[in-house]
C-alpha cells in the first residue's frame, strides 16, 4: 500500500479539484490531547481484536508498517533530463515522491498504527506450575498446572481503541494538511521561477532596444547629426541594461534552486516553463472562501478529531475505577492420597483509597483545552484569510492598472524612437532612454504584481497550507499580527516571537526560508 501512496495521493488532490477533503463545516469542536495519558498505556493490559488496516473515508490510504519505496517501484529521483521542459503537474508528482515532510508526516501515522494495534491487544494469560513437597508428618504430595487470566471490565479496552483511533485520524489529516502545504509551496515557488523568467526576457528585450539605440547613435554621430555626449549615454545605458539582465539570472537561478530543494531534487538541472495563461488567474469572493476553509481544512478537521478523542479519554478515565478481575485457575494431582483437585480464584482490587479522580480532572481539563483550540483555530485561520484576501485585492487591483497602461509605454518607446531617428525636435537620446526606463519599469512591475497575485491566490486556493519544508508538528495557524507579513513568513515570525517570550518550549530545528507575499 505504502509503494501506492503517492499516485493515491495525486489521484486523490485531482478527484477533488481546487480545494481538499469536504469537512463537516457544521461539526461540533473537537480535539485531542498532545500525548496518551500514562494511565491508558500502564494501567490497560493490552489486547483486543486486530485492527483491520483500511483508510478512513475521504482519507488517503495508508502505509503499511515497514514500507518504503513509495511511488510505484520508481526511482525517488527520477526527473526528466535537462533539456526537457516541466509542466507544474511533473514538479508536483516530483515533490510528492520526494519531499522528507511527507516522508515524516507518513511515519507519524505508521507509529499511532501501531500504538493502536498495540493498545488494543487483549492481556496476556500466565500460565506457570505447582508444587508441593511432603514434609516428614505430611500425608500428601501434590503437583500441578494453573493458569491465570486478567478480565478487563466496563469496556475500558473498546474506549481505549476509539480514542486511538481519533488520534489516527488525526494523524492522517495532519499528513493530508502537510500534502497540502508541499504541493502549495511548490506552485508558490513555481511562479516565483515563471516570474524570474519573465523578467529576464523583459531585461533581455530591454538590453536589445538599448544596443539598437547605440548602433542608430553611431551612424548619426558619423553624419554629425548627434554629439558624442549621446553615444556614450546610449553605451552607459547598455552596460545598466546588461547589468539588470545579469540581476535577472541571478534571481531565477536562486528561484529554481529554492524550487528543486522544496521538491527533494536539489540536483534538478533549470528548464524552461510553460508559461500560464492570464485568463487562468483565480477569482475570489469572500464568503465562499471563508466558507470552504471553516468546511475542509485539514488543519481544523484534525483539531475535531482531538476534541473527539479528549471525549472519550474522559469517559475511559471514569472507567477505571472499575477493577478488573483477575480469575485465576489451579489444577493439582495428590501423588501420595491419589486424587485430584481444582481450584478456582477470584480476585479484584477495591477501589478504596484511588478512585482515578486525578486522572479523569485531568482528562477534563485536556478536553477544555481542546475545545478552545478547535475555536481558536477557526479564528486563526480566518484571520490569517484576512490578510491574504486583502493582498490578493491589492494585487488584483494593481495588475489590472498596469495592465491598462503597459500597453501605451510599448508604444510611447516606438513614437519616440521614430521620432529621435527622424531627427524632430525635442526628440533626443535621454528622452528615447526615458521611454525604455518606463517601459522596463512598468512591465517588472507588472510581472512582480502578478507573481504575488498568482501567489496570493495559491494560499487562498489552498486552505492557508504553507510550509512545505516545516515539521508538521508547526503547521498550526497563528493569529496575523498588525504590521508583520502575512502567510509563513509572519507565522513563523511570531512562533519565533511566542518561543522568546516563553509562550512555547523548544523551536524546531531549521525553519524553511520563505518567500512573502506583496506588502
Amino acid at each position: 500500500m505504502a509503494r501506492r501512496l503517492p499516485t493515491m495521493l495525486m489521484a486523490w488532490l485531482a478527484s477533488l479539484g481546487p480545494g481538499f477533503v469536504p469537512g463537516h463545516a457544521d461539526e461540533p469542536p473537537r480535539s485531542t490531547r498532545a500525548a496518551m495519558p500514562a494511565s491508558r498505556r500502564t494501567r490497560i493490559a493490552s489486547a483486543s481484536r486486530p485492527v483491520v488496516r483500511q483508510a478512513t473515508p475521504g482519507l488517503p490510504a495508508l502505509p503499511a508498517p515497514g514500507a518504503t519505496n513509495p511511488g510505484r517501484g520508481a526511482s525517488p529521483t527520477e526527473a526528466p533530463t535537462e533539456h526537457s521542459s516541466l509542466s507544474l503537474a511533473e514538479i508536483e508528482n516530483l515533490a510528492i515522491r520526494n519531499n522528507p515532510t511527507i516522508r515524516a508526516a507518513e511515519g507519524l501515522v505508521q507509529q499511532q498504527q501501531g500504538l493502536l494495534r498495540q493498545l488494543t491487544r487483549y492481556p496476556n494469560p500466565t500460565a506457570g506450575w505447582v508444587q508441593s513437597t511432603p514434609s516428614q508428618m505430611s500425608r500428601g504430595a501434590t503437583q500441578g498446572a494453573f493458569i491465570s487470566q486478567d478480565i478487563v471490565t466496563a469496556g475500558k479496552l473498546r474506549l481505549a481503541g476509539q480514542a486511538e483511533r481519533f488520534e489516527v485520524e488525526m494523524r492522517c489529516l495532519q499528513l493530508r494538511a502537510q500534502v497540502g502545504r508541499v504541493l502549495n509551496d511548490v506552485r508558490v515557488r513555481y511562479y516565483e521561477v515563471l516570474g524570474a523568467q519573465q523578467a529576464i526576457a523583459t531585461a533581455a528585450e530591454l538590453q536589445r532596444l538599448a544596443e539598437d539605440d547605440v548602433k542608430i547613435i553611431a551612424r548619426l554621430v558619423e553624419a554629425r547629426q548627434a554629439a558624442r555626449p549621446d553615444l556614450l549615454q546610449a553605451e552607459i545605458h547598455v552596460s545598466a541594461v546588461r547589468a539588470s539582465l545579469q540581476d535577472a539570472r541571478i534571481r531565477h537561478r536562486a528561484a529554481w534552486r529554492q524550487l528543486v530543494n522544496l521538491v527533494g531534487v536539489p540536483e534538478l538541472p533549470p528548464t524552461t516553463l510553460p508559461d500560464e495563461p492570464e485568463s487562468a488567474l483565480p477569482g475570489f469572493e469572500w464568503d465562499e472562501v471563508l466558507n470552504r476553509l471553516m468546511s475542509e481544512s485539514p488543519v481544523l478537521r484534525a483539531q475535531a478529531a482531538s476534541v473527539r478523542e479528549a471525549e472519550v479519554e474522559v469517559q475511559l478515565q471514569r472507567r477505571m475505577v472499575v477493577p478488573n478481575v483477575n480469575v485465576q485457575t489451579v489444577i493439582q494431582r495428590d501423588y501420595v492420597r491419589d486424587f485430584n483437585s481444582v481450584s478456582t480464584l477470584v480476585s479484584a482490587p477495591i477501589p478504596l483509597f484511588n478512585r482515578n479522580r486525578g486522572a479523569v480532572i485531568n482528562a477534563q481539563g485536556m478536553l477544555r483545552q481542546q475545545q478552545a483550540e478547535y475555536r481558536r483555530l477557526r479564528l486563526a485561520l480566518a484571520d490569517q484569510l484576512t490578510s491574504s484576501f486583502e493582498q490578493y485585492e491589492r494585487a488584483l487591483n494593481q495588475v489590472e492598472h498596469l495592465r491598462e497602461i503597459l500597453p501605451r509605454t510599448r508604444e510611447n518607446i516606438e513614437l519616440t524612437t521614430r521620432a529621435f531617428r527622424q531627427g524632430q525636435s525635442g526628440f533626443d537620446f535621454l528622452r528615447v532612454r526615458d521611454a525604455e526606463d518606463l517601459y522596463h519599469q512598468t512591465r517588472s512591475s507588472y510581472i512582480d504584481a502578478m507573481t504575488a497575485l498568482r501567489k496570493i491566490g495559491v494560499e487562498i486556493n489552498g486552505l492557508e497550507l504553507v510550509g512545505g519544508l516545516n515539521p508538521t508538528e508547526i503547521g498550526t495557524a497563528l493569529q496575523a499580527t498588525p504590521g508583520v507579513p502575512s502567510g509563513l513568513g509572519g507565522v513563523l515570525l511570531q512562533f519565533q516571537q511566542q518561543q522568546n517570550a516563553g509562550v512555547g518550549k523548544t523551536l524546531p530545528g531549521a525553519l524553511q526560508s520563505t518567500v512573502v507575499g506583496p506588502q
